[in-house]
């Protein structure tokens, strides 16, 4: 019974001290977190994937405009000069002359299928880029929700934190109380166990709450290509993603 009624008193404690750490003003909507979550997004616009993909689409542009060009390369220009002809003055024997004509030739070579192969893979690479600019598109999109949902992860995790070690801050001091009640004899080793467990549940609690955390900056990071303090204090001094 004594161990039942300990329990709710840490329970309306901790429920107490929560309503404490979080007003009511903090669950609400707050614009200037999500301007701070937007400039986040403008840092992590350089990431490694998207930069990675503009570059696909640039090769692919690149190859749009060689196959525009490219029926240049099926077209044959072949020529033939009479140098015997040349040779010849003007004084020469008419008869012999004209056996020499045309003194020079000149033809185009044009493969018949070129009208109709040509344009096909004209069209074939340009949807190739229009394809990789699609995807470049696509990779923007995922990195801004990523990171907008990193963020507030987060932020929730850090007040997940802040809640769980003012908890553990009163096991601890309620475990030394009961470890001194339990040195007079005041009460029992079951009553002691009891406490002591419930100290060490709430520890494991906030070290799995440090281990979330430290993953969430993690990822974050990465997506930002930045320390996320260091982010977050540019920011609120008013510098943009070009002070990287």
């Amino acid at each position: 019974m004594k161990i039942f009624i300990l329990g709710v008193f840490y329970f309306l404690r901790c429920f107490t001290l929560g309503a404490q750490e979080i007003s009511t003003d903090s669950l609400q909507f707050n614009p200037n977190i999500d301007s701070v979550a937007e400039k986040l997004v403008a840092m992590a616009m350089i990431n490694a994937r998207i930069s990675g993909s503009e570059n696909v689409a640039g090769a692919a542009e690149y190859e749009f405009k060689r196959a525009r060009t490219s029926w240049l390369n099926n077209v044959a220009v072949a020529g033939n000069l009479n140098e015997l002809s040349l040779k010849q003055g003007s004084a020469a024997n008419p008869l012999n002359q004209s056996t020499q004509f045309p003194r020079y030739n000149i033809g185009v070579v044009i493969p018949l299928g070129l009208f109709i192969n040509n344009g096909k893979q004209t069209r074939a690479a340009y949807y190739r880029y229009e394809a990789a600019a699609d995807n470049v598109r696509v990779e923007q999109q995922n990195i801004r929700k990523e990171v907008l949902i990193k963020y507030e992860d987060y932020l929730m995790n850090k007040q997940l934190l802040a809640l769980q070690q003012s908890a553990l801050q009163d096991a601890k001091i309620l475990l030394s109380r009961h470890e001194e009640k339990f040195a007079e004899g005041n009460i029992t080793l079951e009553q002691y166990t009891a406490t002591n467990k419930q100290y060490n549940s709430e520890k494991v609690r906030v070290i799995n709450l440090i281990r979330e955390l430290k993953v969430i900056v993690a990822e974050l990071e990465a997506l930002i290509g930045m320390n996320i303090e260091v982010a977050l204090d540019q920011i609120s001094r008013g510098q943009g993603p070009a002070s990287k």
